[in-house]
């Protein structure tokens, strides 16, 4: 079935316990590709059970359907290049990555997080996917230092404020593209979306759902998205954990020369 939308479908709210519960409760009235927006989240959600907290109006949370993807990884990737796109286009010199599983970098300090769930499940088989984002769009510093783990966002690294409605609808523009892309060619988005993890071949700590820490070399991520991580002789394979940068560890010239780069991961532009 084509994508029949021409123009993105938006919703925007004022607010909303989470905008993936929205979309998956209002998942049969809403065309395939809707964005969903809020402006304050009451109960965001990220990976693994972890809250999502955001001050109301500071940075984007939204939620897109996919009707047509039958896998949370492969929304996760789709959702991935294309929100890496749209800072490429607001802020061309900003050295933003994909870090495995699914947020995106700068450095080591996390700018955003993605969250895929399956919606429609038919004899078994997921049939349709929502998934979420939360970008920190105008975080500013102080707010920034009280957060956890490294983190940062737009504003701390541009020193520029953005209009959240316009970021909205260029998001929703990049997405419908790279969705109509995926459906025409789903390895080109795979490959996208794996040259974008320029934490490949570097060293890296992941820590596995039993809290155990692993370090190594991240070799390689096969075609389901699962990591393969070489310690000593031995090839790890993890289907999911939270990856641990040492900044130390890292060459950040040859990272930010990668990301920033007019000749790379330019497929689709």
């Amino acid at each position: 079935m084509p994508l029949a939308l021409a123009v993105p479908e938006i919703i925007f709210l004022d607010e909303v316990d989470s905008t993936n519960t929205y979309a998956r409760t209002h998942f049969d009235d809403l065309p395939d590709g809707t964005l969903v927006v809020a402006k304050n989240q009451t109960a965001g959600r990220g990976r693994r059970g972890r809250v999502w907290v955001s001050p109301p109006g500071v940075n984007f949370t939204g939620s897109v359907l996919f009707k047509q993807l039958e896998d949370g990884f492969h929304a996760g990737c789709l959702l991935g290049v294309a929100t890496l796109a749209l800072l490429r286009e607001l802020s061309p010199e900003l050295p933003a990555y994909l870090k495995w599983p699914n947020d995106i970098y700068v450095h080591d300090r996390k700018l955003a997080g993605i969250l895929s769930e399956s919606t429609r499940i038919e004899h078994g088989k997921i049939t349709a996917v929502v998934s979420g984002i939360g970008v920190n769009v105008n975080l500013p510093p102080e707010i920034i230092a009280q957060i956890d783990q490294p983190a940062t966002s737009l504003f701390a690294e541009t020193d520029q404020k953005f209009n959240l409605e316009i970021f909205s609808k260029k998001l929703a523009k990049q997405l419908i593209r790279y969705y109509i892309i995926y459906l025409k060619n789903s390895g080109a988005i795979f490959r996208e979306w794996k040259e974008s993890n320029l934490l490949l071949n570097e060293v890296i700590t992941i820590v596995d759902s039993g809290g155990v820490a692993h370090t190594g070399i991240f070799q390689d991520i096969r075609e389901d998205g699962s990591m393969e991580l070489a310690v000593g002789d031995s090839i790890f394979l993890f289907q999911c954990g939270d990856v641990k940068i040492d900044p130390k560890s890292v060459d950040w010239q040859k990272m930010n020369l990668k990301a920033t780069s007019k000749g790379y991961s330019k497929t689709f532009t």
